[in-house]
């Protein structure tokens, strides 16, 4: 047996290529990749899932391989060919190339190993979902499979990679990976089949790694990438360092690797932070990505820069004062052993002192510079002084607040206006006004015409906007209102006119009531009803309810503002042999709605849809590898046409609308080998029902 393997490995940010996927699959897959040279095509494939991989290693692997075309013809019956069965090479294979390989003996413990211990590069740090003591299957198989994206060779070491030598150009095939069934023990192991369709190719050239910059601070720097775009390409990265103009050294053999995708979230780049020996010095960086195949990409754009100190005096605020005319003179402290390392101050300002609300008012402030006058901004003024270091790092002073007198009160609100809905909510706005410092508004309300307003407001609202519940049964028919505005000093406006608004009427209307109904041979439901006798009614709505469907809400399918004696309407949405329920309603100019009539259920009549689509017919045209429908229109008053389409047994989708004169349907998005049904539904002008038409092509 190999002895046990303790796994030192340094997890840098890193993810797999086929051994990463987020969400367990029902059931396991084997996951086929391909890649194509000019000569050969390599291959690389694995398990989804920790149990199933485990068993497939014992059973193996069947690799076929189809020949689908030769010379650009798709052949009649593919021709097949058996590649073999892969299994993991023997104990004493692994034992020549562990001690040499490091991606070996991780693949060499995960399979023969007594226990799997997984040592991290920090023991403080952990890596949720990856490291989990409990769950060893789980540890195996996820460091199994990413020391096999690592290195190809150890890939086909495990019996999970192939390199096709006996392939041509002027051919296309298809593989096939399958759990070799066939063993002494007899075992099944449900796993779906992977596959994948690959050819030779003239264009090996790979992509460059884009978006690679580099933020350099005090002795370090962050080097970041975007990795999104190039995932399915590099597995890993790895990254190069030059100082002061000399050859790029690889930063040690291990790659760069993203673990940030978790829980079906995929990181849009990779980070990777070094520390650098000093300062003021030029260091540059250069990143290429690897293939699961072992394939390097090319070399991205150099990135270089210096590390610069970071400050570590910050200013002080020690005094500041505000003269009559509201100029605020301001006095700081700053170490003058550390004006070397700013470039300036800032003056920073802000209304509230929450974060992310400060303004720079005053910048370039020279550094031996300790006092400086500014103007009142707002009522209330947070003033910070900020020093900026000469490599762009700033250090801010805590806030100081300066509020100057003020007993000038605001403007009085204008264009005051409102309303009173049905429901008793009066609904108040005016214009806003535009002092700095206002606080807000007080509305003030009466019920009697020339009694003192009572003050409803017991804090200032800060919108011009205002809705106050009114109670409609009282006797007095209208409510008086004004409102006045407020600074942050408490200093109130004169009140705006005073706005009187009239209750709405609270006595909803009679109901209309239904008189006679007619069923119609077309299917369609003709209701006659009487008008509601209410004087001040202003609108009429019909509603219906499918009795017999799963959507029991009421809709409104019919509505009139006309007022007259007796109603008549036709209800031609309806299905043929179907029942109904119909209520009505009457709405006054109020908007008050009376109570609901009496409901009616009627059951339509029965009737076949019109056929206006005859002589159907289809073919299927492999010189332009396409299927084509025709048929005949019979009717004028067709509209257009819906057509939907089935592959074999799925679920039909819209393919398409047609314009109503149509005769004819070419699809070209067919495959070989499929049987597709077409169902042709006309949309008759006139809202009639016709009879949709269906047909199957085998193709």
């Amino acid at each position: 047996m190999l002895k046990k393997y303790i796994l030192g490995i340094l997890l840098l940010l890193s993810g797999f290529a086929l051994s990463q996927e987020q969400e367990k699959p029902i059931i396991p897959h084997i996951r086929l990749k391909t890649d194509s040279k000019k000569d050969h095509i390599s291959l690389r494939w694995a398990v989804d899932e920790p149990l199933a991989w485990q068993k497939a290693n014992k059973t193996g692997f069947q690799l076929k391989r189809y020949t689908l075309m030769r010379d650009g013809k798709l052949l009649p019956k593919p021709e097949e060919k058996d590649l073999g069965i892969f299994l993991p090479a023997q104990e004493k294979e692994w034992q020549k190339v562990v001690e040499k390989n490091d991606n070996a003996a991780i693949v060499a413990q995960s399979l023969f190993g007594e226990s799997f211990e997984v040592e991290m590069g920090n023991p403080k740090d952990k890596l949720q979902g990856i490291v989990n003591k409990s769950q060893e299957t789980e540890q195996r198989f996820a460091y199994a499979l990413m020391a096999a994206d690592l290195d190809f060779e150890v890939a086909k070491l495990a019996g999970w990679a192939y390199v096709d030598k006996d392939v041509k150009p002027n051919e296309r095939y298809l593989y096939t990976v399958t759990i070799n069934q066939k063993n002494v023990s007899g075992t099944i192991v449900m796993v779906e089949k992977g596959d994948a369709v690959a050819s030779t190719s003239e264009n090996t050239e790979l992509p460059k790694p884009m978006d690679f910059i580099g933020i350099f601070k005090d002795k370090t720097v962050t080097l970041s990438w975007e990795y999104l775009q190039l995932r399915d390409t590099y597995t890993s990265y790895y990254v190069e360092k030059s100082e002061n103009g000399s050859p790029f050294k690889p930063m040690g053999n291990l790659p760069v690797m993203n673990m940030n995708d978790s829980d079906g979230r995929q990181a849009q780049g990779m980070t990777y932070v070094d520390s650098l020996a000093q300062n003021n010095a030029k260091f540059s960086y250069r990143i290429r990505g690897k293939t699961i195949f072992g394939d390097y990409g090319p070399y991205s754009d150099a990135v270089s820069g210096e590390g610069k100190k970071s400050l570590e005096a910050s200013p002080r605020i020690s005094n500041f004062e505000i003269s009559d005319d509201e100029n605020i003179t301001i006095n700081w402290e700053f170490p003058q052993e550390a004006e070397k390392d700013i470039a300036f101050f800032e003056l920073l300002h802000s209304e509230t002192d929450l974060q992310n609300t400060y303004k720079v008012v005053k910048n370039k402030i020279p550094v031996n510079t300790r006092t400086l006058v500014t103007k009142s901004l707002a009522p209330s003024n947070y003033f910070k002084i900020q020093a900026i270091g000469k490599a762009g790092d700033k250090r801010e002073s805590f806030s100081v607040l300066a509020q100057p007198n003020d007993t000038t009160p605001p403007e009085t609100p204008i264009e005051f206006k409102g309303k009173i809905d049905s429901l008793g909510v009066a609904h108040l706005e005016w214009k806003a006004n535009t002092e700095k410092d206002l606080e807000g508004y007080h509305i003030f309300r009466g019920i009697q015409k020339g009694e003192e307003l009572v003050r409803l407001t017991p804090q200032a609202i800060t919108k011009n906007k205002y809705e106050d519940k009114v109670v409609l049964e009282n006797l007095n028919s209208k409510v008086y209102y004004y409102v006045t505005a407020t600074d942050k000093r408490k200093n109130q406006s004169k009140p705006s006119l005073i706005l009187e608004l009239e209750k709405p009427d609270k006595v909803k209307p009679q109901a209309p009531v239904f008189t006679e109904y007619k069923l119609e041979e077309d299917g369609r439901i003709t209701i006659k009803w009487l008008k509601s006798y209410s004087e001040d009614v202003a609108l009429h709505q019909l509603y219906r309810q499918d009795k017999e469907g799963t959507d029991k809400n009421w809709k409104l399918i019919y509505e009139t503002k006309d007022i007259q004696p007796d109603y008549s309407y036709t209800d031609k949405n309806v299905e043929a042999d179907k029942s109904y329920v119909y209520y009505l309603l009457a709405i006054d100019k109020s908007k008050l709605k009376s109570d609901k009539s009496q409901e009616i259920t009627l059951r339509s009549n029965s009737f076949e849809p019109k056929s206006v689509l005859t002589n159907l017919s289809g073919s299927a045209n492999r010189n332009k590898n396409q299927i084509e429908l025709l048929w005949k229109i019979e009717d004028k008053n067709v509209g257009e046409i819906v057509v939907y389409k089935q592959r074999g047994t799925e679920k039909p989708t819209l393919f398409g609308t047609l314009q109503g004169t149509t005769n004819f349907l070419e699809d070209k998005s067919v495959q070989t080998g499929n049987a597709y049904t077409y169902l042709l539904k006309p949309m008759l002008k006139n809202n009639q029902v016709a009879k949709t038409e269906k047909i199957t092509i085998e193709y």
